[in-house]
């Protein structure tokens, strides 16, 4: 799945629907003569070998191994999703003498992919994971019995994971922890509060994955607010009250200020080559300040696949940067509440993306809104898709990963709680409120991603801890204290 933002994804941000006029119109060609590059453009770069033994019993022997990789290259070259992939072509390997050149090839991919043909290459993949570099087998029915044995090289601690399908379509589900690792290395996220990022957590953070974590404060956002084209937000806010499909609280000068806040920081991320933003957004007084909310432009952000997060939350940052490199779906940041009458957690906050499914997912109607715990501001009220499966997950410093399942059975339109709601049956509540713990928030994501998931935590030394199924009161690690936090 290919997660890079398009150029068409930011031109959409400002100009979409605004053609009503030759005023909009000039607008709209001026800003697509230059938008911002935010998204990550680089190729992920992954080996690719093909292992096969001759005149091996398993799958035939008479297999024809030149043959097979003819074959794989044909269905290879049919499918989706991998316009972000530069392979690094290693051909068949069926001996160890020719392991050294291919590991030499790979020393700067990001992943190995390693297609299994034929019994008898355990000993050329033990090999391969020498390079250290995560690695993933693809494996059809019938090549060989070599899977039984990666569970063990897992818990050796070696960096390798198995999926056996007949689907060629499955090549691409393979690569997509590779991208997931290269984007984290590539990322950089700006927070942005009255104080800075604790240093700890972002250096562990960057020894981790790469993803280097910048503070800014009050002084860089109000300058960056001051210097926004008034014409741009003008052009930004027009679109959201054309597709809105209604307008409760606000007046045109407050969804302007929306507007201008999203442009500053679009151009804040522009400035600092960053893909994600997180801010203080209450605690910053920014209504006081004479600014709007950073709401806005978050969804913009999310809708795009780049990351806005409400409160300074880096752990939620990371959460999201994950799946979205991962499976190519932003997160719905959330204050969960639970109802034990319906077996489900009622997840609500005031950001919430008009595609959760996706960027090319039809967008989910919206109301505009205040932001519901002060009532000033702007917020979109989201009703949100139902009826399909999602995740539940939260990153606990850098190796354990709260993860968890549900069904989405509605998104209650009412005044109370966060302006946008999702609630997720959960087939054990009793026990997720037993083991609650490491603060309020919690990302969904559309889908049930725990293969996908399993697999990336797998090849970077992630714990998952599965709410509502483990009993995770005695797992070291976790935060317990009793008071109430985000």
């Amino acid at each position: 799945m290919d997660t890079k933002v398009s150029r068409r994804c930011f031109l959409q941000t400002t100009a979409t629907g605004l053609l009503s006029s030759g005023a909009l119109l000039a607008m709209a060609q001026r800003l697509s003569a230059a938008p911002p590059e935010l998204g990550l453009r680089s190729k992920i770069r992954v080996g690719k070998i093909y292992l096969g033994r001759p005149r091996g019993g398993w799958p035939t022997p008479l297999l024809d191994l030149e043959a097979e990789i003819r074959r794989f290259e044909a269905e290879m070259a049919k499918l989706p999703g991998l316009g972000d992939i530069e392979f690094i072509d290693c051909g068949l390997v069926s001996d160890a003498a020719q392991i050294a050149g291919a590991r030499e090839k790979c020393k700067d991919a990001s992943g190995l992919l390693v297609v299994h043909l034929s019994i008898g290459t355990a000993p050329l993949m033990q090999a391969l994971m020498e390079s250290n570099i995560p690695m993933v087998i693809f494996s059809m029915p019938y090549s060989g019995h070599e899977w039984h044995v990666v569970a063990g090289w897992q818990r050796e601690g070696r960096l390798v994971d198995v999926l056996p399908s007949s689907r060629y379509e499955d090549i691409a589900v393979a690569v997509r922890p590779f991208r997931a690792v290269q984007r984290l290395r590539e990322t950089r996220v700006l927070h942005v509060s009255t104080r800075e990022a604790n240093a700890e957590y972002c250096g562990s953070i960057r020894e981790k994955f790469g993803t280097e974590i910048i503070s800014l404060g009050l002084a860089d956002l109000q300058k960056a607010y001051q210097e926004v084209d008034q014409s741009e937000a003008r052009a930004d806010a027009e679109r959201w009250a054309a597709e809105a499909e209604k307008i409760v609280e606000p007046g045109k000068d407050d969804i302007l200020k929306g507007s201008v806040m999203y442009v500053a920081m679009r151009n804040l991320l522009a400035q600092h080559n960053a893909q994600a933003i997180t801010m203080n957004c209450l605690g910053m007084g920014l209504i006081d300040r004479g600014m709007g909310y950073p709401c806005l432009g978050f969804v913009r952000f999310n809708n795009c696949l780049l990351a806005g997060v409400c409160e300074a939350d880096l752990k939620s940052t990371m959460t999201q940067l994950i799946f979205t490199y991962l499976v190519g779906r932003t997160g719905f940041v959330t204050d969960p509440v639970f109802d034990l009458s319906t077996s489900s957690i009622i997840h609500a906050h005031c950001v919430a993306a008009t595609q959760m499914e996706g960027p090319s997912s039809k967008p989910a109607p919206y109301h505009i809104r205040t932001h519901l715990e002060d009532n000033r501001g702007v917020s979109l009220q989201v009703r949100m898709p139902v009826g399909g499966k999602i995740t539940m997950a939260r990153l606990i410093g850098t190796d354990k990963l709260l993860f968890s399942t549900g069904d989405a059975i509605d998104s209650p339109f009412v005044d109370r709680g966060c302006r946008s709601k999702l609630t997720m049956r959960v087939e054990n509540p009793d026990r997720f409120l037993a083991n609650w713990s490491c603060g309020l928030h919690r990302v969904i994501f559309y889908g049930d991603h725990g293969r996908d998931v399993a697999r990336f935590c797998r090849l970077t030394k992630i714990r998952m801890l599965y709410e509502g199924v483990d009993d995770l009161r005695d797992v070291e690690g976790l935060e317990w204290e009793p008071r109430v936090h985000a």
